[in-house]
C-alpha cells in the first residue's frame, strides 16, 4: 500500500550496506581519477587495485552475508523498529529455516536421481531403503556443521536451535548468538555469571567463557577459537540458568 502524499517520511536508516556503498564508491571514483592523471608502472598499480578491490569487498560482504547478516542492516529498515534481540532473532530465524529448505531440496534431488541410476531390475523397495540410507548419510553430515542448543531448561516455550560453526569461529561470536536465542530474562554479557552451557553427553560445564573469562583475563572479549574450549560442531548443549 502507497503512503499518502501528505504522510511526513522518517529518516532513511543509515546502515552499514550505505557505508559500505559509499566507501566502495569514493575509492573507484579515486582511484579511477588518479589513473587518468598518472602514467608508468604508477597507473597500472591504480588500475589493478580498480580491479581487485571491488572483487575482494564483494567476497568480504558475501561471507558476512552467509555468516552473520544481521550486521548488515540495522532495526530502523524496519517499519515497526523492533528491539535488537527481536530483529536478530528474526534474521537467525530466517536463516534456520534456509537450511531446512536447503535440506528438504537435497532430500527432493536425491529421491528423483537416485533410483534412475539403480538397476531397473531391483524392486522399490530396494531403491527405498538406498534413497534413505544416502538421505541419513547427508543428514548426519549436515548436523556435524552446527551446534544445537537446547533452552529448556531455562523456558520450555523456547525452542532449540542450531548455531552453524567452523574453525574460525570465535567463543564470544558464538555466546553472543547463543544468547540471541534464548528467553528474555537473560542479560547480555552475563554468560558464567546468570547462565552457562552444559554437555550432557559429555558430563562437562563449559563455564570458563565470555565475559568471566575475558575479565579474568583482561581482554574486551573472549577472542579464543570456539574448538579450543572443548566445543566442536556436532555437538548437542544444554543453556542452563545458575541460581
Amino acid at each position: 500500500m502507497s503512503q499518502p502524499p501528505n504522510t511526513p517520511r522518517g529518516p532513511r536508516a543509515l546502515n552499514p550496506l550505505w557505508i559500505i556503498s559509499l566507501f566502495l564508491t569514493v575509492s573507484e571514483a579515486a582511484a579511477g581519477a588518479a589513473a587518468t592523471q598518472t602514467q608508468g608502472w604508477l597507473q597500472a598499480v591504480l588500475v589493478l587495485f580498480s580491479v581487485i578491490f571491488p572483487i575482494g569487498v564483494a567476497s568480504a560482504f558475501f561471507a558476512i552475508l552467509v555468516q552473520r547478516p544481521y550486521v548488515l542492516y540495522a532495526p530502523k529498515d524496519y517499519s515497526k523498529n523492533p528491539s535488537v534481540r527481536d530483529f536478530v532473532n528474526a534474521l537467525n530465524t530466517s536463516r534456520n529455516r534456509s537450511v531446512e529448505n536447503m535440506e528438504a531440496s537435497i532430500r527432493s534431488a536425491i529421491e528423483e536421481v537416485i533410483p534412475k541410476m539403480l538397476d531397473a531390475k531391483m524392486g522399490a523397495i530396494g531403491q527405498d531403503a538406498i534413497v534413505a540410507g544416502v538421505i541419513e548419510s547427508a543428514r548426519e553430515d549436515f548436523r556435524h556443521r552446527f551446534i544445537e542448543i537446547s533452552y529448556s531448561q531455562m523456558d520450555h516455550d523456547v525452542a532449540s536451535v542450531q548455531i552453524p560453526v567452523g574453525d574460525d569461529t570465535l567463543v564470544q561470536e558464538f555466546l553472543n548468538e547463543a544468547w540471541s536465542f534464548a528467553p528474555e530474562w537473560v542479560p547480555p554479557y552475563t554468560y558464567g555469571d546468570r547462565w552457562v552451557l552444559i554437555d550432557q553427553k559429555k558430563g562437562h560445564a563449559y563455564r570458563r567463557m565470555g565475559t568471566a573469562w575475558a575479565r579474568l583475563h583482561r581482554k574486551e572479549s573472549d577472542d579464543r577459537l570456539l574448538y579450543s574450549t572443548g566445543i566442536s560442531a556436532g555437538d548437542t548443549l544444554h543453556a542452563v540458568p545458575l541460581s
